[in-house]
């Protein structure tokens, strides 16, 4: 109903660079040259390496980083492990609980 309303036309990858739409929508991540190409008033609902934060593994261990860089700053999430690679110390922090 919105594409209708809206007037909006849906296409191909193959056929939006000669259409030159104001709105790309990708399901997957985008190539960073394809995101090269875009004009400046086109938008894109990905960004490169988006992953790294809408991930869990990935913002668990980015918040962590930042949190060893910038103690004070970032104490608002909680104790958080990154399965399997933390396991052990998961282990010694629920031990240490008992």
């Amino acid at each position: 109903m919105a594409i209708e309303k809206m007037q909006w036309r849906v296409s191909k990858k193959e056929e939006w660079q000669n259409l030159q739409p104001d709105l790309i929508w990708f399901d997957l991540g985008i190539e960073s040259q394809t995101l090269e190409r875009l004009q400046g008033y086109q938008k894109v609902n990905h960004f490169p390496a988006m992953y790294q934060i809408s991930r869990k593994t990935f913002l668990a261990r980015n918040l962590k980083r930042m949190r060893k860089m910038f103690p004070d700053e970032f104490q608002f999430f909680p104790r958080t492990w990154c399965w399997p690679v933390e396991a052990s110390e998961l282990r010694q922090y629920l031990q240490s609980k008992i």
